[in-house]
């Protein structure tokens, strides 16, 4: 039987990844691989260990075991390659994290010219670019904090995409938000999604882990319990905490499970 997720597509490859708090484990022997152009969405309850696996696959953190190997390039505990790593991945957070100083067309020009060595009419060019592509091209001389939550997030988005990544990572992107705004961040990253961006997405958005995803992973103690393609994630789960989970997050309490 061919492996579905083989070496000549394959983008990110996770192997063994356990990481610990102190005397708290986190993470317990994660394995995952991601093929270019996949859409994973990561699930599970408060504390499970999903921001975990996103920060440490972006290098944000360091972890106790195992290997991480982003395109060609791999790391290990000690995170050498970083730098290389990080060129490849973006990473969008709960908190936009745009510099409060700089203009949005600045933040989004930032990264290209001081990691990249793109040059300033380039860096430019492309965050207009980038940001007309999440619909916030006309606020592109406004500061952070004169946009709305749902701008500033797309705004986020566009600074990420406008580095080129192989892979882009959101860290629950809709959870600051107010509920109106929810859905054009969502819209944002449904329109990605279709032109191809490799994603993993932590979220408890169902609706667009049905609509968008590949494959729906529910991590849980630190170990993933359940990865399937959505029909079978959400109509046939093979796991009673899958279930307990769904329970829960489909009636609006995805944190108390």
């Amino acid at each position: 039987m061919d492996d579905p997720f083989s070496l000549r597509n394959e983008i990110l490859r996770i192997e063994g990844l356990e990481q610990s708090y102190g005397t708290l484990p986190v993470l317990k022997g994660i394995d995952l691989r991601v093929n270019k152009a996949e859409r994973i969405v990561i699930c599970g309850p408060s504390g499970s260990g999903k921001s975990t696996l996103i920060r440490c696959i972006n290098g944000l953190e360091a972890f106790k075991s195992g290997t991480i190997c982003v395109t060609d390039v791999s790391s290990g505990e000690h995170l050498t390659l970083l730098k290389d790593i990080r060129r490849e991945v973006g990473m969008v957070f709960q908190n936009f994290n745009l510099f409060p100083h700089l203009s949005i067309l600045e933040n989004c020009m930032l990264a290209p010219i001081k990691v990249r060595g793109v040059k300033k009419a380039e860096a430019r060019d492309r965050a207009l670019y980038f940001l007309e592509k999440v619909r916030v091209l006309d606020q592109a001389q406004k500061y952070p904090g004169q946009l709305s939550g749902g701008q500033q997030q797309r705004v986020a988005i566009a600074r990420a995409l406008c580095m080129q990544p192989s892979i882009m990572l959101f860290d629950e992107p809709t959870s600051a938000l107010d509920p109106e705004v929810v859905q054009e961040v969502l819209a944002t990253m449904v329109g990605l999604a279709k032109e191809g961006m490799t994603m993993l997405c932590v979220t408890h958005e169902m609706g667009f882990a049905r609509e968008v995803a590949d494959r729906v992973i529910l991590i849980d103690g630190g170990r993933i319990v359940e990865e399937a393609a959505p029909d079978q994630f959400f109509d046939s789960p093979q796991h009673e905490r899958t279930r307990a989970f769904l329970g829960r997050v489909l009636r609006g309490h995805p944190e108390v499970v």
